[in-house]
């Protein structure tokens, strides 16, 4: 069902790419498809998921710490 869906959408954007390009006096090949612009949209998807990681690995090392310091100091 999902995939039927998605090939829905998929030739919906088509038709409208294709609509544009046969209306369209000048056609711009940017304005359906920008490459630059979509690279950008995943390298910043990625930076946002790469900062949150470290955030975690960060706040991980900080609680091993601070359990690691309370139980030698139980242990004394």
């Amino acid at each position: 069902m999902l995939k039927k869906l998605d090939q829905r959408e998929m030739y919906t954007e088509l038709a409208f790419h294709l609509r544009y390009v046969l209306n369209a006096k000048k056609p711009r090949v940017k304005k359906i498809f920008n490459k630059e612009k979509e690279e950008r949209k995943i390298l910043k998807l990625f930076r946002k998921s790469l900062q949150k990681e470290n955030e975690r690995i960060q706040a991980i090392k900080k609680a091993t710490e601070y359990f690691s310091k309370k139980g030698k100091e139980g242990n004394k």
